[in-house]
């Protein structure tokens, strides 16, 4: 019995060893079909330049001596030239193949890039002293419907990226020239504003929401969106800068670094703003539309519904109380889209109905209110004093509390108000509004 065991155990191993080694060896031939003939690896490039351009790789960065090349345009170029593949070597004089070339040095190689092939399948190639056919692979970003017209279409694209001289080539993006951004804790300060902090790690604010709100499920998303769209239009020198006014500052920090970032008014005749960073003694001009990361509030960093997440039930039909003053009525709300509803006492105004949900349930472009109070006590016997649409739904009690200029919708369950700017003067969120 115990041999038998023995030898199973044997087998087994065996089995598994060849499955593994079987499974391992098709991978790598796998892998290695995919850049067989491959001029170029990417993760192999650390030099390129053309005209005017001598770009070396640091990292994950390109620079042209002290200057910072743009990333995007340096990534689809490393694909570009990654993607490159040799079908065949040709004979002949290069000059019959080369009418107009493109020349780059890669990795300190010369490359000539010539012409298309008669057939539009491939294009030639030199490097060094070798004439070739060849072929960009991958997908091209412009799509075509000729299937003749795709070679032609990827030879373009990349001819294109090495048409690029130096002055063009500027990283307009802020968060670039910080490779490993300390993506910890963030303070922020903007002027006439409350200042507040986001602890990107444990997706916490500080301060914390209010009761009945939670912060937004990815925050670190969120902040990064806004800190790609943070646009510069020129590096300028640090003391160049004159400090004539600071409308806020970003503090970006974990256990091993801190980065500081001011944001300046040069003079008072000017709306040029400017970013430096006092710690590394460098400065930007920026575009102004592209500093919202500095301006919105710690509430934008909050998930601003209506009903709780948690307490928000999947539905196909679902029961939900009406009442103001006197008028009451059980709506059955149908889970459709748009939404549906059926009722016994009253005809339902399907078009207003639906707009009262976009705001109860957070719907379409009601999907966050614009601004989140605490309920006060006066707050509280004031509007219950007064006439006003109430909803019972997915154990919230809602009252809807309508302004000039805003829809405050009231949960007495979690004690807080939900504020919405409303400009449609038709939308009066009363009983007679959505039921006659």
């Amino acid at each position: 019995m115990k041999k038998n065991i023995t030898l199973f155990g044997i087998l087994a191993a065996l089995l598994l060893g060849t499955y593994i080694f079987q499974e391992l060896r098709s991978k790598k031939v796998f892998e290695d079909s995919l850049i067989k003939d491959h001029l170029v690896q990417t993760s192999d490039l650390t030099t390129l330049s053309w005209g005017d351009v001598s770009a070396v790789k640091n990292g994950t960065q390109w620079m042209a001596g002290e200057k910072l090349l743009s990333a995007n345009v340096f990534k689809e170029l490393e694909k570009r030239i990654g993607q490159v593949k040799k079908i065949k070597s040709i004979e002949g004089e290069k000059r019959s193949f080369f009418s107009n070339p493109v020349e780059v040095k890669v990795n300190n190689e010369l490359w000539l890039i010539g012409d298309l092939t008669l057939d539009r399948q491939g294009f030639y190639l030199a490097r060094g002293d070798e004439v070739m056919v060849a072929v960009s692979e991958g997908q091209g970003q412009e799509l075509t419907d000729a299937p003749g017209k795709v070679a032609e279409v990827k030879l373009e694209e990349l001819k294109k990226a090495l048409a690029f001289q130096l002055k063009d080539l500027n990283e307009t993006q802020l968060f670039r020239y910080y490779p490993k951004l300390p993506l910890g804790t963030v303070a922020i300060e903007s002027e006439g504003r409350p200042s507040y902090e986001l602890d990107l790690v444990k997706n916490k604010t500080l301060p914390p929401p209010i009761f009945g709100i939670v912060t937004q499920t990815r925050m670190v998303e969120k902040f990064t969106s806004l800190l790609t769209q943070m646009t510069i239009v020129k590096e300028v020198p640090f003391t160049g800068v004159m400090k004539f006014s600071k409308l806020g500052s970003i503090v970006l920090s974990n256990d091993f670094e801190k980065v500081r970032w001011e944001l300046w008014l040069n003079s008072k005749n000017s709306a040029e703003s400017f970013i430096i960073d006092p710690d590394r003694k460098m400065a930007w001009q920026m575009m102004g539309g592209t500093l919202k990361i500095f301006f919105i509030q710690v509430q934008d960093y909050w998930d601003k519904k209506v009903i709780p997440p948690k307490d928000f039930l999947n539905f196909s039909r679902l029961k939900v109380s009406f009442s103001e003053g006197v008028k009451s009525a059980v709506v059955e709300v149908l889970n459709r889209e748009p939404l549906e509803f059926e009722t016994t006492k009253y005809k339902v105004e399907r078009e207003k109905m639906n707009i009262l949900f976009q705001y109860a349930f957070n719907l379409s472009e009601k999907d966050q209110a614009d601004r989140i109070s605490k309920l006060s006590k006066s707050e509280r016997k004031e509007i219950l004093s007064a006439n006003h649409l109430r909803l019972e739904v997915m154990g919230q009690e809602l009252l809807f509390w309508r302004k000039q200029d805003e829809l405050i919708v009231v949960n007495f369950t979690q004690g807080f108000k939900a504020h919405f700017f409303v400009t449609q003067e038709s939308f009066r969120a009363s009983f007679e509004d959505v039921l006659k």
